[in-house]
């Protein structure tokens, strides 16, 4: 079931519950984040805390019975209310209508200010109206590109918001016989909203569930508690996901009595609701930014645990390959020209069969043994590597699951905050994907011709396309203890690989795949094997006066680049 709004009836039940506030003093005023004020009134012997949020999702007026965080450095808006209307008395504060929208006039040394309180989704505001009814400040400024009907703008005439529907009748305004007359004008089906101002769904439908039980009766009972204030306030609570749907200032006629608990006060049933449902909120929002990130590692490690299978299966075979090189050797010289396959009998069998050798025709006798005695003996040295790697993305892999898990199922939002940080520490969230950039945004890349890949194991890693894209890759985007990849001869693409200022962190898988990027994007990627070095941006510099794209490096290691090999 969808929440329940904070809707008119809430607005003025709240407000009516502490009489507007007449005669009261505002002893403090804090803004706890960027869209909620409040404000701390002296009234009734007692000091009582008033939030106003302008949150579209969550906006909102009721009191607290605790207190809230400041802002370290006041903003601008706030300093405004603390310069204007800090130590005013409240003269009035009631609603335009019955719409969510309330006028709170407060009497200071300079005049009469009003606050003007705007609750009406993303359009939510709190503006500050000086005596001569100009605009002094606001919590949202809007500019006329943003709304030709109603900037709101310092120094201009407050107006209301357009959204207010005339000819609607005002629900605390109207008597028993016009109550009858608006029952007998509407018929059947009665549309509740097309008659009446300010009524949300949910309370449209409360009056027809009122309507269908008890008739006309019950519709004037309902408006006699209204206009007395008789609150019978309740918080909403599904039984079965055990979630707080809101709060309502009469027992509701559309839902369950079960769902129902009554509270004592309706501004008292809004803070809980709210306070949960913000929980709530922080908590989906966690987990939302949590799940994509933890899957997409996991679907990493799992490619990376395949690859290191697949290069294990391919490191068995190191005696095969030793074998090949030996006998092409032995029987190769008897090779007619452009030959492909080298029959040859396998003298480690006891009736030595014969078996077919691929054989490069472009390359002589010599240089196919060695091919394959380099496989051999890579194939040998990796062995106790690839063991370890895929012991440790194994855990990792576990990690994440037992992580996925946990972030499912956790209803905590201090356990999900631990995952977060867990997440952060083992750089699983290195692999969120950059959200996509306004165009109003500055391009980080400034336009240069410069591709953007994602390795095995999540690492940004970016290619420039040409002696310009290379330089600014250099100069302006790597960081000290980011890769730097190059080919040993020749010209060709500089390579970046971002690390976080982890660079001892990357797995060679990640500089594999990067120096594949640099051998096909450099003149040598024709040939059969590109070598590439690799050291940290440190240790890169560009000479005074040299050509675009010109870079001199220490302190590199080299990679081996099979361009046949897929």
């Amino acid at each position: 079931m969808r929440p329940i709004p904070f809707d008119s009836l809430s607005l003025y039940a709240t407000l009516q519950e502490r009489e507007f506030f007449s005669g009261g003093r505002i002893q403090a005023i804090r803004q706890p984040d960027a869209l909620t004020i409040v404000l701390h009134i002296y009234w009734g012997r007692a000091e009582h805390r008033l939030l106003i949020a302008a949150d579209a999702q969550h906006a909102r007026l009721h009191c607290l019975s605790a207190k809230t965080p400041n802002a370290p450095t006041p903003p601008p808006f706030l300093q405004s209310l603390r310069k204007h209307i800090d130590g005013g008395v409240v003269r009035h504060a009631q609603m335009i209508g019955f719409d969510r929208i309330v006028q709170m006039d407060i009497h200071t040394r300079e005049g009469e200010f009003r606050l003007m309180i705007e609750l009406m989704g993303k359009h939510s505001n709190v503006i500050l109206v000086e005596p001569t009814g100009l605009i002094r400040s606001a919590l949202k400024w809007v500019s006329p590109r943003q709304s030709e009907l109603r900037p709101i703008r310092a120094g201009e005439p407050y107006r209301l918001p357009p959204t207010r529907v005339e000819g609607l009748h005002n629900p605390l305004t109207l008597t028993d016989a016009e109550w009858r007359t608006l029952w007998e004008v509407m018929g059947e089906p009665r549309d509740w909203q097309a008659h009446l101002e300010g009524l949300s769904r949910f309370t449209a439908g409360e009056l027809e569930a009122i309507a269908q039980a008890e008739g006309l009766e019950g519709i004037l009972r309902w408006a006699q508690r209204l206009r007395t204030g008789a609150w019978t306030p309740v918080v909403i609570r599904e039984p079965h996901t055990h979630r707080l749907l809101g709060a309502y200032p009469f027992h509701c006629r559309q839902l369950p009595a079960e769902w129902q608990h009554p509270r004592t006060s309706v501004n008292l049933a809004w803070e809980q609701a709210f306070t949960e449902r913000l929980q709530h909120a922080r908590l989906d929002a966690l987990r939302q930014s949590l799940l994509p990130n933890l899957r997409r590692a996991l679907q990493a490690r799992e490619r990376a645990l395949a690859d290191i299978e697949r290069a294990r299966q391919d490191s068995q075979q190191a005696d095969r390959w030793q074998l090949y090189g030996e006998l092409i050797l032995a029987f190769g010289h008897s090779l007619p020209q452009g030959a492909r396959l080298l029959n040859a009998p396998d003298y480690t069998q006891p009736d030595a069969p014969t078996i077919a050798i691929p054989i490069n025709p472009e390359q002589t006798v010599a240089e196919n043994a060695e091919r394959y005695f380099r496989k051999a003996r890579r194939a040998r040295e990796g062995r106790a590597e690839l063991d370890a790697r895929r012991e440790r993305l194994q855990e990792e892999a576990r990690q994440l699951r037992y992580a996925l898990i946990t972030a499912e199922q956790a209803d905590n939002e201090d356990a999900l905050r631990q995952l977060y940080e867990d997440a952060k520490r083992h750089g699983w969230l290195r692999e969120t994907p950059q959200p996509t950039a306004k165009r109003a945004d500055k391009d980080p890349l400034e336009g240069h011709k410069i591709r953007q890949h994602l390795s095995p194991d999540g690492y940004q890693v970016l290619v420039g396309e040409n002696a310009q894209a290379n330089d600014f890759l250099l100069t302006r985007i790597a960081k000290p203890n980011d890769w730097w990849l190059h080919v040993r001869t020749g010209t060709g693409a500089h390579v970046i690989v971002r690390t976080e200022n982890q660079p001892q962190r990357v797995p060679r898988s990640t500089f594999e795949f990067a120096a594949r990027l640099a051998a096909q994007h450099s003149t040598d990627k024709h040939t059969h094997v590109v070598e590439v070095d690799y050291t940290l941006r440190k240790y890169v510099r560009k000479p005074k006066g040299a050509p675009p794209g010109f870079a001199l490096y220490t302190h590199e290691k080299t990679l081996r680049v099979e361009m046949g090999k897929p």
